[in-house]
């Protein structure tokens, strides 16, 4: 094979030395760069272009990327690709193939037919565009064609094609329809492929032209166009070994004398690749890849005293905010640029093969070069070393995967890393090409600056700020009206949530920022912040509070950078398809959570936002919203049948109809000014609403694509995308919506941010119809006072009746578009159907958890993959979780049958968990993978929504929905509420019970917190394996280090079995010795976490109660790390009352400046006071528990226990009864120590040794293939 690019020799240069000075240097390097400036000149002037029937790609692929960088191929035509069905085969270092699929195969509906698809790879960097027209005969129904232009200074059309051979037998009932006509032939274009024709034009070894070799010639001849074949052979013969040209490369005259045609090796087909070489103008975009902090090489220690040493010197007295930013942004950088290594990742890399693979294909070259016709053995030897070959690099792919699965991926670090590949490999059929031209109002778009620009003027124009002169002058007034120069919450003496930002909110903010995070246009990131010291930390803080006093927003914090990533399954060339993501400052997004903490402690204090409202509130979820529809509709329908036409609305069995309405671009064309009205007449604290105005205004941005950066463009309308701020004010902005929807009668407002439903109900269903036409055009007359668009044709329109008949011709006028009322209704991600049986959810969820199991099987084996353990948390989060979404408020209401779909799939992923054959049982089944079947968690996920809604305020619609009794009219009929109460007496949970509130009110972010230090260990690190003489020696020096003189407190909380009859017990002990025990029931059902937190509540309590020694420290000692660390994220930070007491009381013990220590102690070691308090928590587990309050996780808990229980005693039973046995057959036997002893304890675990992997069944504990005694 010739080179196609001949490097000029180095001719005329003198060697110097390195040493050596003077102009002759000079001049030899001038020359030397000038050489390298014309050889990459000549270089990047060429198109090379790559032909190949590899007859399959997918077991050649290692030895084609291999190949193509010696040749600096640009573009590669495959004809006969074989991809699979869904996916095609991606090349490193080019872009996802445009695919032409395979007609038909040899017969008609013959799908196992080998051959076809034919694809076209271009490098990255290259832009082009698909050539969409049809260059085939209408007739022409086998030939397989696909195109695409490459875009330069002139444009090149490369056409490839695969026209299958066609013999009429009686296995090919094919009709050869090919016409050279239909193709192309322009100046520009370049026609090769697979045209199965011979002629003497171009196969040297051919001596009288075929039928389909005469009629390309004559098209050619008529075309004024030449082949660009030298004659050599591209194919040999499997059945003659003899060598032919069925490859055929064409383009005009013109085209042909600056292209050169050549013949690459032997890559495993039995057809060899063409080479063009075209000389052409530079058309590759050189992507340079966008160099990113190396944080886990930086010099922390000397970043922290660099920022330190540029931040410490005095700052000018009068410095504005933007002054501030600029210091401290510029000392960040400049340590970082000396103290953190910054690169980008280089290209991909061709795969180096493996070394007896290298040699097999080096044995397969050498038996295709010795082949001759006359001589049969080396055709036959040529197959075997192909053959050979292939097998050698199928085994190798698979040997590399498995080490690859075994060392990198059997790690618990890895988890996320597991996931990132599973959801890969789901996505693989949406492949993303970004270098394809775009199009944009018939203006194409070809370069990455063209296509940056495009994006930025669409999102520019949709964040516009929309002229409606009716509503501007209303809000003009309304500003007027609210105007007011003093701010009714601080009286302008900045305190209370007006005050300056503490250094405790500083730190805590800091501690959950999240790494690993792009950063904004300033390149801040968040691990800069993090690493922080405390001269760095202050002035962080001094330009915080300096931008929150003055009311001004630094211009840094209110530019954005734009990533436009692709939307699933949409066009690509359309700019509308892509997804902007914004990249905002890391400092800003650190601003805006401090801002965030009060603004949501003002909005929970005040009801400001709905309970209707869900979305992006604690403790609230999709859940929330479809549980409350589910059992409000079921409610409905299990009222009494009317039996007059005159009846009370709401008395008998009610008709919906639900409506779901899609706002377009709901959070881009927010308008501020409207925005500042509502926050005003919520009465948002002015000096946090000026901020906010700051914030938003003159907000710009720009769009990175691919290499490439648009200008900067103004944003004036819209709520920032990406920013911490926006969904929070997005609630606020949408808060008079759904007392808008309910004031039409019978309709109930179901929100999640901005997707927005209406349930309309009424005895008949005419009238449920008219009050639904009334609710589309409430929301439409809401929409157009705030400036907003209703997207119509997106909105669905779904009846719920018991009577079929209902459904029929139903249908609403939404923003002047007609909506009819189809047979189901996607809704927060859930589809309902109109009797709420969720069968059509079920089997969506079964199409879309199917190939994650297979997916997730290809992980492992019997004696490789991911080990038990790793595969277990995985399928829990990427098959359970797919199942589970917003399972609690449908699953109870989900029929049998369609339960039984779940099942199955629960039970494969368990197979894949464990290796279990298909004959496993279904309760040792997933007994054995740790899974809990779908039924029990539909039991246990209801008892734990019932929960949640009755510790809901009163007057929350959940819990008004929970609290409802209504007698069960439909046997077919069950919601969440009576599947949850019916696992609560199963559970031994019988009303009347007092459950603690849900959502609790925490302490203001602004109030400082009391002096109260926290200790999670003693010391030293304690190994697990120290003894209990260890532990309490380094408990007791550790203790001896704390203030003696002081009152002492233990605390301890236990549990019977962790779960029933907990106790709270504590020790106090005052500076002069005495003493004071507490004993305090904790719940008859309660956790041993619970338990310790109602020890320390009692402990606190009595501490507050009997004041003494008030002028001496307090040392409270536990146990429990888990609740010292969750009590040391703050007071503003607690998520039950529990926590919120326990810091409240803590406040109050220091209101004079007494000082608290919490610390944790080693259990069940010999301390005396922990286990005096252990002692007395026992006691108290025997107290009178019936007024004591339980928690929603505990009842969760405790519900999941009991369902648990019976499967675990079958599966138990099942185990003792059918002890482990060889298979039939089999001439292994179980090692004794996996035998299982009849007589043993119901309570061991079902598998004697637990192995790190899927290993032989002979070495696993057996579950027999028969049905148990029990079933």
């Amino acid at each position: 094979m010739s080179s196609p690019v001949a490097a000029a020799p180095l001719s005329g240069s003198t060697d110097r030395g390195g040493d050596d000075r003077g102009p002759g240097r000079g001049q030899s390097r001038r020359r030397a760069r000038n050489r390298r400036y014309r050889r990459n000149r000549t270089q990047r002037s060429l198109l090379h272009i790559v032909g190949w029937n590899a007859e399959g790609l997918r077991t050649k692929v290692s030895e084609l990327q291999s190949w193509l960088p010696s040749v600096n191929a640009d573009v590669v035509a495959i004809q006969e690709a074989q991809f699979p069905t869904k996916t095609t085969v991606r090349i490193p270092g080019y872009q996802p193939p445009v695919v032409t699929r395979r007609t038909r195969g040899r017969q008609t509906g013959a799908a196992s037919a080998k051959g076809g698809d034919v694809a076209i790879y271009v490098r990255g960097g290259l832009t082009f565009s698909t050539l969409s027209d049809s260059y085939q005969a209408p007739a022409d129904d086998t030939t397989e064609i696909c195109g695409v232009r490459i875009h330069g200074k002139f444009q090149t059309d490369i056409i490839n094609v695969y026209r299958p051979p066609i013999r009429r037998t009686r296995d090919d009932d094919r009709t050869d329809n090919f016409d050279p006509g239909a193709l192309p032939s322009g100046d520009n274009t370049i026609i090769l492929g697979d045209f199965n024709g011979h002629h003497p034009s171009w196969d040297y070894e051919c001596d009288a032209a075929d039928e389909v070799g005469n009629r390309l010639a004559e098209w050619l001849d008529r075309e004024d166009w030449l082949p660009l074949n030298t004659g050599e052979p591209t194919h040999t013969s499997y059945r003659s070994g003899c060598n032919t040209a069925p490859d055929v490369a064409c383009c005009s005259r013109t085209l042909a004398r600056r292209t050169r045609w050549s013949v690459g090796p032997d890559l495993g087909s039995d057809h060899l690749p063409m080479l063009l070489t075209v000389r052409s103008t530079p058309a590759a975009q050189r992507t340079r890849r966008k160099a990113k902090w190396a944080f886990q090489k930086a010099d922390w220690v000397a970043f922290r005293a660099d920022c330190e040493d540029a931040l410490c010197r005095a700052v000018p007295q009068r410095a504005t905010a933007q002054e501030l930013t600029t210091r401290f942004t510029e000392a960040v950088m400049s340590a970082s640029r000396r103290h953190i290594p910054r690169g980008a990742r280089p290209d991909a890399k061709p795969w180096a093969l493996d070394p007896e693979l290298q040699q097999a294909v080096s044995d397969r070259q050498e038996a295709r070069r010795q082949i001759r016709a006359d001589d049969p053995a080396s055709r036959e030897r040529w197959i075997a070393a192909k053959r050979r070959a292939a097998d050698v690099e199928r085994s190798a792919t698979q040997a590399h995967f498995r080490i690859f699965v075994e060392d990198n991926l059997n790690q618990p670090a890895s988890l996320g890393r597991v996931t990132k590949i599973l959801k890969k490999w789901e996505g693989a059929g949406d492949e993303h090409q970004p270098g394809q031209a775009m199009r944009v109002g018939g203006r194409l778009l070809v370069t990455d600056r063209e296509k940056a620009q495009a994006f930025c003027a669409t999102y520019a124009h949709v964040s516009r700020q929309v002229r409606s002169a009716k509503v501007d002058r209303a809000c003009k007034r309304r500003l007027q009206e609210l105007r007011t120069l003093r701010c009714l919450a601080c009286e302008n003496r900045r305190t209370g949530c007006c005050s300056e930002f503490t250094e405790d909110e500083l730190v805590q903010q800091l501690r959950h920022l999240q790494q690993k995070k792009a950063p904004g246009p300033d390149g801040v990131s968040n691990e800069h912040l993090q690493h922080l010291g405390p001269i760095a930390r202050r002035a962080l803080l001094e330009l915080i509070n300096a931008s929150w006093m003055e009311g001004a927003v630094p211009r840094e914090w209110r530019r954005a950078r734009i990533v436009p990533i692709p939307k699933a399954g949409k066009d690509r060339r359309d700019v509308g398809s892509y997804r902007p993501i914004a990249l905002t400052s890391h400092l800003s997004k650190l601003v805006e959570r401090l801002v965030l903490g009060r603004l949501r402690h003002i909005v929970e204090r005040d009801r400001l936002v709905p309970a209707e409202q869900v979305g992006f509130r604690a403790g609230r979820s999709v859940e929330d919203s479809i549980g409350r529809l589910v059992q409000q509709v079921q409610d409905g329908w299990n009222l009494p049948k009317s039996r007059s036409k005159r009846v009370a609305d709401g008395t008998t069995a009610q008709k919906y109809v639900l409506l779901a309405f899609d706002f377009a671009r709901a959070y881009d064309t927010v308008d501020h000014r409207l925005l500042r009205v509502r926050l005003m007449e919520m009465g948002v604290p002015r000096c946090l609403y000026n901020w906010t105005w700051q914030f938003l205004r003159d907000r710009r941005a720009t769009v990175e694509y691919q290499s490439a950066t648009s200008g900067e463009r103004v944003f004036r309308a819209g709520l920032p995308q990406g920013s911490v701020l926006s969904p929070a004010l997005f609630l606020l902005w949408a808060a008079p919506l759904a007392a808008e929807l309910q004031r039409v009668p019978g309709t109930t407002a179901f929100l999640y941010a901005d997707d927005t439903a209406a349930l309309c109900a009424d005895n008949d269903i005419q009238v449920a119809r008219q009050r639904a036409q009334q609710a589309a055009d409430t929301l439409a007359q809401w929409a157009q006072a705030n400036k907003m668009t209703v997207a119509g044709q997106k909105t669905q329109a779904l009846v719920l009746s018991q009577w079929p008949r209902d459904a029929a011709n139903c249908s609403v006028k939404v923003a002047g578009e007609t909506v009819t009322a189809g047979d189901q209704l996607k809704l927060l991600g859930v589809t309902l159907d109109r009797l709420l049986h969720f069968g059509p959810h079920c089997r969506s969820l079964r199409q879309r958890v199917r190939p994650r199991t297979a997916h997730l099987r290809k992980l492992t084996g019997r004696e490789w993959g991911l080990q038990e353990q790793q595969l277990r948390v995985v399928a829990s989060g990427y098959v359970r979780g797919a199942l589970e979404h917003a399972a609690a408020a449908r699953l109870p209401a989900t029929s049998p049958t369609h339960l039984g779909l779940l099942e199955v799939e629960m039970r494969a992923a368990a197979r894949v968990v464990t290796g279990c054959p298909r004959s496993t049982p279904a309760h040792g089944l997933m007994a054995e993978a740790g899974l809990a079947p779908v039924a029990e968690r539909r039991t246990a996920l209801a008892a734990r929504l019932l929960a949640k809604a009755r510790a809901l305020p009163e007057d929350d619609p959940l819990r008004t929905v929970a609290d409802r009794e209504v007698r069960s009219r439909l046997s077919t009929v069950s919601g969440w509420r009576g599947v949850g109460e019916e696992a609560w007496r199963e559970a031994g949970i019988t009303p009347p019970i007092s459950i603690e509130p849900l959502l609790p009110r925490p302490a203001a972010p602004w109030e400082p917190p009391p002096p109260v230090s926290f200790c999670l260990d003693v010391g030293a690190a304690l190994p697990p394996s120290a003894t209990d003489e260890q532990r309490r020696d380094a408990a007791s020096h550790h203790l001896a280090g704390l203030p003696q003189c002081a009152t002492w407190v233990w605390t301890d909380g236990s549990a019977t079995e962790g779960v029933t009859n907990g106790g709270a017990g504590a020790l106090i002990v005052w500076p002069d010795d005495e003493t004071a025990e507490i004993r305090t029931p904790a719940g008859r059902i309660c956790s041993s976490y619970r338990a310790e937190m109602v020890a320390l509540r009692a402990a606190l309590n009595h501490l507050l109660e009997h004041p003494a020694h008030t002028e001496d420290p307090v040392v409270i000692c536990t146990d429990s790390q888990s609740a010292l660390a969750a009590l040391r994220e703050g007071p503003a930070a607690q998520s039950s009352p529990l926590g919120s007491e326990i810091w409240d009381a803590l406040r109050r013990l220091t209101t004079g400046g007494r000082r608290i220590h919490l610390q944790w102690v080693p259990s069940h070691c010999g301390l005396g006071g922990n286990e005096e308090a252990d002692r007395l928590a026992g006691e108290a587990g025997a107290l009178d528990q019936e007024d004591t309050m339980v928690d929603v996780r505990t009842i969760h808990r405790a519900a999941a226990r009991d369902t648990r229980e019976p499967a675990i005693e079958m599966d138990e039973c099942h185990h003792v009864l059918n002890p482990p046995a060889a298979p039939p057959g089999s001439l292994q036997s179980i090692p004794e120590e996996t035998a299982v002893d009849a007589t043993a304890s119901l309570s061991e675990p079902l598998a004697a040794t637990e192995l790190p992997r899927h290993a032989p069944f002979a070495r696993r504990p057996v579950v027999s293939a028969r049905p148990s005694p029990i079933v």
